[in-house]
């Protein structure tokens, strides 16, 4: 009876934890389906890191609290991969993903302004994908398969609403976006 106590114990914690943790934030007012493609994510400040693999690296530093409400997804699987996402403070609406599925592949992201939406899928091995996104409303994907692709894009050094894609298949390809 005891074993089956603590099963029915465990799971209800299981359960209930996550409820809690969505009820504290921001004011309650979580937005369990953040919108994208240019409008940003109006939910909780949120950051997610899965790795399946070996020797992955993957970091998420986001500055300005819980009103920031951005939100960073790492999602790796593989061998010897790194993703970093940084969402500076002061930045605010952000959303920053990064996929990748191989190995070698490096992909960061840096967010400075608002509602910015960036994107980086990689597939493969030895690709490289950067996205640096300075003022607000920009929209930055770049989706890498192959071999030693690489693709850069930079948005808003001097204006905002820019949007780039970057779609690389094949083995050494280089692209960049400048939108000022």
């Amino acid at each position: 009876m005891k074993k089956i106590t603590s099963i029915i114990f465990a799971l209800l914690l299981i359960i209930a934890i996550p409820a809690m943790s969505m009820a504290f934030c921001n004011g309650g007012g979580c937005n369990p389906t953040p919108s994208c493609g240019g409008d940003g994510y109006h939910g909780c400040t949120e950051a997610e890191i899965t790795q399946i693999g070996m020797l992955n690296q993957a970091t998420i530093k986001q500055y300005g609290g819980a009103f920031s409400n951005n939100l960073a997804t790492i999602d790796q699987n593989g061998f010897h991969n790194s993703a970093n996402i940084k969402q500076a403070a002061f930045s605010m609406f952000n959303e920053a993903a990064i996929y990748q599925n191989g190995s070698c592949n490096k992909a960061d992201i840096e967010q400075y302004g608002w509602t910015n939406d960036a994107f980086i899928n990689q597939y493969g091995m030895g690709n490289n994908a950067n996205i640096d996104q300075y003022s607000s409303k920009n929209l930055a994907t770049i989706n890498q398969s192959g071999i030693g692709n690489s693709g850069s894009i930079t948005q808003g050094m001097m204006g905002s609403g820019y949007t780039a894609t970057i779609y690389q298949a094949g083995w050494a390809n280089s692209a960049t976006v400048l939108q000022y």
